[in-house]
């Protein structure tokens, strides 16, 4: 483990949420959409936008698509080509939430945010795994269960 890790780890044991943590993070998880595609299924087609079909989400989803300028009509998710990008096997949509503010601070009512963004914590984001991405430099990365965790598991 390298010595950053190690103390971010110490710092982390101390933080609650997110706020505290923004210095290292700087909103990660707002300017970025995990795509679970193969990265070879951009290339099959030449459309500008990468069509996704989900079948029916709940309006909050569909807000917190609309947030990051996702469009969803017809059961499907339009993702602009030119905001994707492919690290490895991962697939990424990059785009700011229009929520987040120049000092990396959401604007939004904390009870009229989607429920995908209130219902991020420690606990929630290794129970839903497959529903949300923990940035390379997440808080939670940190707190993870199994992870750095002082040998206990």
């Amino acid at each position: 483990m390298k010595a950053e890790d190690i103390e971010r780890y110490q710092e982390a044991k101390g933080c609650e949420d997110c706020l505290s943590w923004h210095k290292h993070c700087k909103a990660e998880c707002c300017k970025i959409v995990s795509l679970n595609i193969n990265p070879e299924d951009l290339e099959k087609t030449q459309s500008p936008h990468l069509i996704i079909k989900v079948g029916p989400i709940s309006p909050s989803d569909q807000r917190y698509y609309a947030l990051r300028d996702v469009s969803y009509t017809r059961s499907t998710l339009r993702f602009k080509k030119e905001r994707i990008y492919v690290f490895g096997r991962k697939v990424f949509y990059i785009h700011k939430c229009s929520l987040l503010d120049d000092n990396n601070l959401c604007k939004g009512h904390p009870n009229k945010k989607p429920e995908m963004c209130r219902s991020l914590i420690s606990d929630t984001a290794y129970e839903k795994n497959n529903e949300y991405f923990i940035t390379e430099n997440c808080l939670f990365k940190y707190k993870e269960k199994g992870g750095f965790n002082d040998g206990k598991k």
